[in-house]
Parts: structure tokens; sequence; C-alpha cells
């Protein structure tokens, strides 16, 4: 799913949220019961997160969402309330960079661009060992998400999703750049 940069300032944030589903989400394979609870809930957060405009306003509405979900008529047995939230503005989150992708997007259309830049490492990624930098092909829609993971080994990957997904793990960098050479060239011979 095409995502817009995440903000610098708002990196935190994006990473406390996606933990909350990493977390929540698991219950699935425990006790059906509690997840779909917890999944209604979720639901219903979102959806009232639905007028929420930006990141800056989301963070804010967070104090009160508490209060939100002490209204829903679903009980809370053996879930942790913040993890309801947190998964709720995580939803919000992704359409907010949906929306801000689709402005790269279009920014790449009028520059003429073959690619368009939906994701971006930030300083805080790299000091977590981790980078991902995810284009999309203005053409055919087809995504490339390249990325590095350092720990345990310094270990570099290429996905490429369109018609069929295509995915590429690399110990050398130059091998990992020549892959990507190889998918521009590809998809600059097709358009």
């Amino acid at each position: 799913m095409p995502s817009g940069r995440i903000p610098p300032e708002y990196t935190e944030l994006a990473r406390r949220l996606r933990a909350a589903e990493d977390r929540l989400f698991p219950l699935a394979m425990v006790d059906a019961e509690r997840y779909q609870r917890a999944l209604r809930l979720v639901g219903a957060l979102a959806r009232r997160l639905a007028d929420v405009g930006d990141p800056a306003a989301l963070a804010a509405v967070e104090a009160e969402m508490g209060g939100w979900l002490d209204s829903l008529d679903v009980p809370m047995d053996g879930l942790d309330a913040q993890l309801v939230i947190e998964a709720a503005m995580s939803q919000r989150f992704r359409e907010l960079l949906t929306s801000m992708g689709e402005r790269s997007v279009e920014q790449a259309r009028a520059a003429g661009q073959e690619w368009a830049v939906l994701e971006e490492p930030d300083d805080a990624a790299w000091r977590g060992g981790r980078a991902q930098w995810v284009e999309m092909h203005l053409a055919t829609g087809s995504i490339m998400v390249r990325s590095v993971v350092a720990e345990p080994v310094i270990t570099y990957r290429l996905e490429v999703t369109g018609d069929a997904v295509h995915v590429e793990e690399f110990t050398s960098r130059e091998a990992w750049l020549a892959a990507i050479e190889r998918v521009r060239q590809a998809f600059a011979s097709e358009s």
C-alpha cells in the first residue's frame, strides 16, 4: 500500500502506533472472541477519527479517546485500552500518509518524473538500524521498496510489486544497487 513520507516530527508516533497493532492483532491466533471485540472497538474509534486532518491533530486527540472508548457498548475484558486507542490511531495515520502519498504522486507527475518517492528513511530510522525507501512507477503503478536492515548482519532487500511480486535479498550493497538499476531500466524500457 503506498504511503506518504512520514514527517520527521511524527516518526516516533508512527512507530508507537505500528507497535500497538503488532501487539494487539496477534490475538486472532489465541482468542478469536477477544480479537473480534478489539476489531469492533478499533473500527468504532477509527470512524470517529475520520475528520482528523493531519498527524498533529491526530496526536492531539489521543487524550480524548479514552472517553470515546468508555462510551462504546463493547466489553473491554482482557483488552488493553491504550493498545486499542493506538491501533485505531494507526489506521487513521495510514490514511493520512496515503493522502500525502497521493500529493507526492501528483507532484512527481507534474515534474515529469518517472518515479514518485512515497517514503524515505529519516534520521531516527537510520539510528534504529533500519531504512526503507518506497517509490511508485508512475506509468504502471508498480511499487519498489528498497530497504536496509543492520542487524544481525547488514541485509539489503528489494521488493517490486505490480503484476507480480519480486523479492530479492542481498548481503552486498553493490549487488543491491545493481538490482535496483536493473529494475529502473526494465520499467524505463516498458514505458
